[in-house]
């Protein structure tokens, strides 16, 4: 039976109930305190410790405490955001200190731009608390701010950079547009109070709807086209983009996808029937093959997307533009075409199809191809 209490983060009066984590989390056994906070923080959980009785995990509550009145609502606003977007979480004290201390990189990092009364929130499109999307809002704009990985490189960065501004000035593709900092520089280092280095870069908003959010009666023949043209134009870029010396992205080439389906095949499930072994042995032979009659060569590979769902795409003025870029890398055409036919009924793969070969050649048999790439997407 749902009892009442305060909001650990709002202090709305909410609805809560005692009971195991839910079953996708990391250990289900665990209880949790469920709190519905429908018109605030909508719902979430916390861990909690059952010795000597059920309870917030006091380590939570004690972090809480010690948060400003900012700091609470972001917490309050991330929870929606993500809610709204059907990210479900459970916070324990370690994900609520990573996206505080995210909160202090943000509020850094906006004060290095140009930009003048800014809020910002949480995408809400992901919960990846190391590799965190914000919204910008100012008085008259919109922008986005990735706050990227410890761990990430300048020059990974560089590198997302130079290939979406090749885009944009050799294809005119409208995609992510870097904000230059108040020193000029598009990508900014922020440390705010001792905290380890991190870098953040902003982008112009890009105002419309995802293709996933269109309706049925919006996805047109020659918005499919359009699509088409548009992966057709982003492998011609690519095919043909000089790199610098310092470009570096992964490499989802030859070794990584056998490397994969030899994973598959090694891993000792007991669920896995010999027929399904028979199909990966099968499917690695059938990738040696293509590999074998195509290799690396520039035709057939080079940068993609990487992650060309349909979530990933903003049409804007009636127009396809792709976001969201941090997978991008070097890898097989195939597989971007893959990535986004795969949503499209047979007679949309067709016109799909026509409008990427008005840019650029696919061999006899792409059918038979993609298909190969559906299996190994599936791994």
């Amino acid at each position: 039976m749902a009892k009442k209490m305060s909001c650990p983060f709002c202090g709305t009066q909410v609805q809560y109930a005692i009971e195991n984590s839910p079953d996708w989390y990391r250990d289900p056994s665990l209880p949790v305190y469920r709190i519905d906070c429908h018109d605030k923080c909508r719902q979430y959980w916390l861990e909690a410790i059952s010795d000597p009785h059920p309870q917030i995990d006091p380590a939570i509550l004690a972090f809480l405490d010690s948060l400003n009145d900012q700091q609470r609502t972001f917490v309050s606003e991330s929870t929606r955001h993500a809610c709204d977007n059907g990210i479900l979480i459970v916070y324990n004290k370690n994900i609520l200190q990573y996206l505080v201390t995210d909160w202090h990189y943000v509020k850094a990092s906006v004060m290095l731009y140009k930009l003048n009364n800014v809020s910002f929130q949480i995408s809400g499109i992901g919960f990846d608390v190391a590799n965190m999307l914000f919204f910008l809002n100012t008085e008259d704009a919109r922008f986005t701010l990735r706050l990227h990985r410890a761990e990430t490189s300048i020059y990974e960065i560089r590198s997302k950079i130079y290939w979406l501004q090749a885009l944009w000035n050799k294809e005119r593709i409208k995609t992510l547009s870097p904000v230059p900092g108040r020193d000029g520089e598009i990508i900014q280092s922020i440390s705010p109070n001792d905290l380890s280095l991190r870098y953040a870069t902003v982008y112009d908003w890009i105002p419309g709807e995802t293709l996933h959010g269109l309706s049925a009666a919006e996805k047109t023949p020659e918005l499919i086209r359009n699509l088409g043209t548009m992966v057709g134009r982003m492998h011609h870029v690519s095919e043909n983009l000089e790199l610098p010396h310092w470009f570096t992205r992964p490499r989802y080439n030859t070794d990584w996808i056998t490397a994969k389906i030899k994973e598959a095949l090694g891993n000792d499930h007991t669920d896995a029937s010999a027929e399904e072994r028979t199909k990966l042995s099968s499917l690695l032979s059938r990738f040696s093959q293509f590999i074998t009659e195509h290799g690396e060569e520039r035709n057939v590979f080079g940068l993609i997307h990487s992650d060309l769902e349909p979530h990933n795409i903003i049409i804007s003025d009636g127009q396809p533009c792709p976001i969201d870029v941090m997978q991008f890398g070097f890898g097989y055409y195939l597989s971007d075409i893959l990535t986004l036919s795969r949503h499209f009924s047979e007679d949309e793969q067709t016109i799909f199809f026509q409008g990427y070969q008005e840019i650029r050649a696919l061999p006899t048999n792409y059918r038979q191809q993609l298909a190969l790439f559906e299996e190994l997407h599936m791994l």
